[in-house]
């Protein structure tokens, strides 16, 4: 028999040179949580998960179903943490984090889309972002059970970590995450500066010493513009009708929140040449945002590739301790 939970409703300019307007809209509206039945876990699970299929309503998009796993430590669990994996999301992100997580007494919740999340044809990135905010919402009321006494947190890679993004600017998630880590971007922090170079005027950006001057352009705008219905990403001229949908779209864009007392946040960046274009964009999102702690960027280079730098065990070792350790009650 199908369940059906409601989790909640609620009703730029160039960074570096000009202030973001923060907190200027209520956050976006949650969706609906549709529970369809056990489903059997794809590859990648969590040791000992349950999983279960949903279908997630939100509003202007087409309704997306998700397989969403659940792991339960040994003994009274030390708080829950998301793992969220990059792309489209479509399969579960482990890379060893989820079994140790486990290990150290956290519960585990791993999703992964029937087909990229991002896809809404052409609604927009910011408004599908609905769709794993709705779900980060529901884990935090079902398998979290609402505690505030034990840590709640996300770890995104790539488009994963725009999820999480998304969720604490756009949907409020800032009221229940305690800690978020992201790895490669966001990508999709400023979108207008991404589909065109020219647009951003401020100086290098300088993630870290191992990388002062990131990239931060697209290297093609196909993807994007499928996703916010726009044509000229990456065009020699775009139209100012797409460079506005981009703006609007972005992670970091006029009316987001930005300022996060009781959550921490931390990135860890592959920076090995060539280095993606996420590293660049991930640093419009660091400049903006005001966590509880100064935001912790991390670089590795020369053992990992492209976004995953996990690849480097002293990488992956700082990951699991920084998590393990910060994972912890700041909503009390």
């Amino acid at each position: 028999m199908m369940a059906l939970l409601l989790i909640g409703l609620a009703g730029v300019p160039a960074l570096g040179q000009d202030a973001i307007a923060q907190g200027e809209q209520s956050p976006l509206p949650f969706g609906k949580i549709t529970i369809l039945g056990a489903a059997t876990c794809p590859l990648g699970a969590t040791e000992g998960a349950a999983c279960t299929s949903v279908s997630v309503a939100c509003p202007q998009v087409p309704d997306l179903t998700a397989t969403v796993s659940e792991a339960f430590p040994v003994g009274t669990p030390k708080g829950t943490i998301i793992l969220a994996n990059g792309g489209g999301g479509t399969t579960f992100f482990n890379a060893g984090f989820a079994n140790t997580y486990l290990n150290d007494g956290f519960r585990v919740v791993q999703l992964a889309w029937a087909t990229d999340w991002e896809d809404t044809a052409g609604v927009g990135v910011k408004t599908a972002a609905c769709r794993p905010a709705s779900i980060f919402r529901y884990v935090f009321y079902t398998v979290q059970r609402g505690d505030r006494t034990s840590g709640f947190c996300a770890q995104g890679t790539s488009g994963g970590g725009a999820s999480i993004a998304y969720g604490l600017a756009q949907y409020g998630l800032s009221n229940d995450f305690d800690y978020v880590m992201i790895s490669g971007g966001p990508g999709v922090s400023r979108m207008d500066y991404g589909c065109d170079k020219s647009l951003y005027t401020g100086p290098p950006l300088n993630l870290c010493p191992l990388l002062p001057n990131a990239a931060y352009a697209y290297t093609g705008g196909k993807q994007v513009n499928g996703w916010e219905n726009t044509t000229t990403c990456s065009a020699k001229t775009p139209l100012q009708s797409d460079i506005d949908k981009w703006v609007a779209d972005s992670v970091v864009t006029t009316g987001g929140n930005y300022t996060y007392p009781k959550t921490g946040m931390s990135w860890y960046f592959c920076v090995t040449p060539p280095a993606n274009d996420s590293n660049g964009q991930g640093k419009f999102l660091i400049d903006a945002v005001h966590p509880k702690n100064v935001p912790d960027v991390n670089c590795y280079s020369g053992v990992c590739k492209s976004e995953s730098v996990w690849q480097d065990k002293n990488a992956f070792n700082a990951m699991v301790a920084e998590m393990l350790s910060q994972c912890v009650p700041n909503h009390q």
